[in-house]
């Protein structure tokens, strides 16, 4: 495949699997014990993917 279309898949596609990654790591470390703060880390990856998602559908004109 064209290298150059591999990166826009793959830069098309990091900040939805960030967010993903983030809710399921979330979803499986809160239930541990001290397992908070690795909870909201794991958030706050997938608030980085979501906005990165958000900011390039608004610069695209959705």
């Amino acid at each position: 495949m064209n290298p150059i279309r591999n990166g826009r898949i793959i830069i098309f596609l990091l900040p939805y699997t960030l967010i993903v990654t983030g809710i399921l790591a979330a979803s499986k470390v809160a239930g541990a014990p001290g397992g908070m703060g690795t909870a909201f880390q794991a958030l706050g990856i997938a608030a980085v993917g979501g906005f990165w998602a958000w900011r390039r559908g608004r610069r695209n004109g959705y």
